[in-house]
């Protein structure tokens, strides 16, 4: 029984389709998963409960081609007079968990899952797109939710204390390796 045709076996979508159907990768969203994602997607986003990191010039690095953007990072020269040479530090993360709540059908399907899965012509996301591409992309000039890891670093590299916090962000760029 024929169930999908997928065109020129040599064709690099092809060839990720395959892979697929193969390795039986979970690549299409309920229903209610997508209905989830929607209303979640929809959270508003305030400075209750997060850290506003805002003003600062945080960036993304990643390949020119990446469809989501999940961390970011800023560093500065450290003003203390006692760590003279070292650096003050945050790396952020997207905080997925504001969207996802436990045991929720997005839950439940991103630990079915397990993680996104990268091909050369597309992704198959953990989340449904609206938010793995979506708010919880880290995205320049946009106001984002995140975790975020403040850092003390002294001149040799030595991190020299460290608090986490949930944040809320905007990045000032994406910028990509190969500039």
């Amino acid at each position: 029984k024929v169930l999908d045709v997928l065109g020129d076996p040599f064709a690099p979508r092809s060839l990720s389709m395959i892979a697929i159907a193969k390795l039986e990768i979970p690549h299409i969203f309920g229903d209610d998963v997508i209905a989830e994602a929607e209303v979640a997607s929809k959270l508003p986003l305030t400075t209750d409960g997060r850290e506003d990191l805002r003003h600062l010039p945080i960036l993304a690095i990643d390949p020119a081609d990446a469809r989501d953007h999940d961390d970011a990072v800023w560093a500065a020269p450290d003003e203390d007079a006692g760590n003279e040479g070292g650096w003050k530090a945050i790396v952020a993360i997207a905080d997925v968990s504001y969207y996802v709540r436990s045991d929720a059908a997005l839950d439940r399907e991103a630990r079915r899952r397990g993680n996104s899965v990268y091909f050369p012509d597309q992704v198959v996301p953990m989340l449904p797109h609206v938010l793995s591409s979506g708010v919880c992309s880290l995205k320049q000039g946009e106001d984002r939710a995140a975790m975020a890891c403040h850092l003390v670093i002294d001149k040799n590299g030595n991190v020299l204390s460290w608090r986490f916090t949930r944040a809320l962000v905007k990045l000032r760029a994406n910028i990509a390796y190969e500039r």
